[in-house]
């Protein structure tokens, strides 16, 4: 019997629907309109925050691998490389080479155009070093990150203890150092979208699996209630908090700890994560832990890698909402019955610790 962990996939479900409704913003003249507006973005902002989205998505990830990392060296005192990097491959690269492959289609008949470059750092997992330079494989730069982390991440957990949580706290606390610098020193290869600037985030993910036990244990469970609702309204507020303070020069502040996407956001969200997890028993983990949100979290991946071709910026049917939405989940519906599942389904046979999701 797998071990499901509750809620991560209605924590999925939300993160990429926040970034395709961000794609939408970004590409409908209306809405991009909206979004220009400084006085209204600000209470829009959580809505269409891709940024953060992306956050969740990287928190989890860091969350589940680790957690399953720990289970399977408490199962069999070690963990195996080669199981690990199998599995890796497994769940990410045929959904996401499968849509390289279309794409290779498409541009063969002239219907898209990606330069020789970005097919390059597409294919090898390096976009964020060209992230601007086409549409279409853009959103890669996120698989780009988390792969490159994943490579090293299995070495260092073998280390011992002390060396994966000093790796893990080194990544968390040299990510605002860099922000820091490079926004008095800009550097043209690193951004927002590098694994300079988001690296933290995964690395976050992961002390929250290594010391998921002593946060559960050392905090009351009534307390914890009251402090998912002040981790919302810190996410919420934040986008206000940088404009208020702004003018007073203490943009400084949020340069170090980040906005909606820097270190008080994602501490907030791993508190939110747990709370979902292991504490939450009302309306919020009812609506998570729908059939809806469950569904849509399973198709999380698969939505996220097609969601790009569908909300370009063209005058073509298949960006037109709502059409391109329908297309969205139709593509992704395929991707993961017909493309994911099976490999799956595969995946399982090298597991050793079994957590789904």
């Amino acid at each position: 019997m797998r071990n499901k962990l509750p809620s991560l996939n209605g924590l999925r479900a939300i993160s990429v629907i926040i970034i395709i409704i961000h794609h939408f913003f970004i590409n409908t003249p209306a809405l991009r309109k909206i979004n220009q507006n400084e006085q209204i973005r600000p209470f829009i902002n959580f809505i269409q925050d891709g940024h953060l989205a992306v956050s969740i998505f990287f928190i989890i990830s860091g969350f589940l691998i680790t957690s399953l990392l720990m289970k399977e060296e408490n199962q069999t005192q070690t963990i195996s490389l080669k199981k690990f990097y199998i599995r890796r491959t497994l769940r990410i690269f045929p959904a996401y080479y499968f849509l390289l492959l279309v794409y290779f289609g498409m541009q063969t008949v002239g219907m898209i155009h990606i330069s020789g470059e970005s097919w390059l750092t597409a294919l090898t997992y390096t976009k964020y070093f060209n992230y601007q330079n086409d549409w279409f494989t853009w959103h890669a730069w996120t698989l780009s990150i988390e792969e490159q982390f994943y490579l090293c991440w299995p070495f260092i957990f073998l280390l011992g203890n002390v060396p994966r949580k000093t790796f893990a706290f080194f990544l968390v606390l040299i990510v605002p150092l860099i922000r820091l610098y490079t926004y008095y020193n800009p550097v043209s290869w690193i951004s927002e979208y590098t694994i300079f600037l988001r690296i933290d985030t995964i690395g976050l993910g992961c002390l929250a699996a290594l010391y998921k036990d002593q946060i559960i244990t050392s905090i009351n469970e009534k307390y914890w209630k009251p402090i998912f609702w002040i981790c919302i309204a810190i996410i919420l507020l934040i986008p206000f908090a940088y404009v208020i303070t702004d003018p007073f020069g203490l943009s400084t502040i949020w340069i170090v700890i980040g906005t909606a996407h820097g270190t008080i956001a994602n501490i907030s969200i791993v508190m939110i994560i747990l709370y979902s997890i292991y504490f939450s028993k009302g309306l919020w983990f009812k609506f998570l832990n729908t059939k809806a949100m469950d569904f849509i979290g399973l198709l999380s991946y698969s939505l996220y890698l097609w969601q790009q071709l569908f909300t370009y910026h063209s005058h073509s049917f298949i960006s037109i909402f709502p059409i391109n939405l329908i297309l969205i989940f139709c593509a992704a519906l395929f991707s993961y019955y017909v493309i994911e599942k099976p490999f799956l389904k595969l995946k399982s046979k090298f597991e050793t610790a079994k957590i789904s999701n």
